[in-house]
């Protein structure tokens, strides 16, 4: 073979591989395989699929590289499944956000849009629940003003128990994930500690709305906390906005 043919086969053997990790995650659904399990044996996936070593391992590459499983080395290890998380969608994400060009200033421009409709999905589904009630508590109970870390912490724990009580489990990975894209990248920049009391304060009023199952009210609370956010963003560190999201590559 020619090198000419070189990427073309290349090529080939990428889509191959994207075949395969597509096969295999539908197997890991109708095995019913979870965090921790095993997948088969190499041999034994190479007789499944019926592909060479090269493309197996490329396919185990495109699953691992989305964080859906972990390659572990040694004797007994092997491709293990993975915990589905929003950081692991957030990074891949961020690879395709950094190559079209999206801004940190778009990126809180989605969450404005999507925040606020979870919050509404919140209220319409958990009215009187006991999720909501666990909501208002975490709320309610926000740290002191003064830990910085604390409070990015009980804050944006706050704003991932919101959006997962919509019961829409893709706004919920989009709100999750857009999160925290953008606090890997403006991690410090938070409400100064003197307003950072008010923060629980909005939370713990957005959290009775979520309860009182007051839809129109949540919605309009965390669109005025989000927009709020903004502008501090955009009065303290205007530049920051401008900048291109940036690919979040871990490994």
């Amino acid at each position: 073979m020619s090198s000419a043919d070189g990427p073309v086969r290349t090529a080939r053997r990428d889509k191959l591989a994207n075949t395969i990790a597509q096969s295999m995650l539908r197997d890991i659904r109708r095995r019913g395989l979870s965090t921790g399990d095993q997948l088969p044996k190499e041999a034994e996936m190479l007789t499944e699929y019926g592909v060479g070593r090269g493309t197996l391992r490329e396919a185990l590459r495109v699953l691992e590289t989305c964080g859906l499983i972990v390659v572990k080395p040694g004797p007994r290890g092997g491709p293990v499944v993975q915990d589905v998380h929003p950081d692991d969608f957030g990074r891949v994400a961020s690879l395709f956000f950094q190559f079209a060009g999206v801004t940190y200033r778009e990126l809180i421009g989605a969450r404005l849009i999507l925040e606020p409709t979870a919050a509404r999905q919140a209220a319409q589904q958990q009215k009187g629940s006991d999720a909501a009630r666990e909501l208002v508590r975490l709320a309610e109970h926000g740290p002191a003003t003064g830990d910085d870390e604390e409070y990015l912490h009980v804050t944006a724990d706050f704003h991932a128990s919101l959006t997962a009580l919509g019961g829409n489990s893709l706004v919920t990975l989009m709100c999750h994930s857009l999160a925290e894209i953008y606090h890997d990248r403006v991690r410090g920049v938070l409400f100064p500690k003197s307003r950072q009391g008010e923060v629980h304060e909005v939370h713990a009023a957005i959290a009775r709305a979520v309860l009182d199952g007051d839809a129109a009210e949540a919605e309009s609370l965390m669109a005025q906390h989000m927009e709020q956010y903004r502008r501090y963003v955009v009065k303290k560190h205007p530049a920051l906005l401008d900048e291109i999201v940036i690919w979040q590559n871990r490994y």
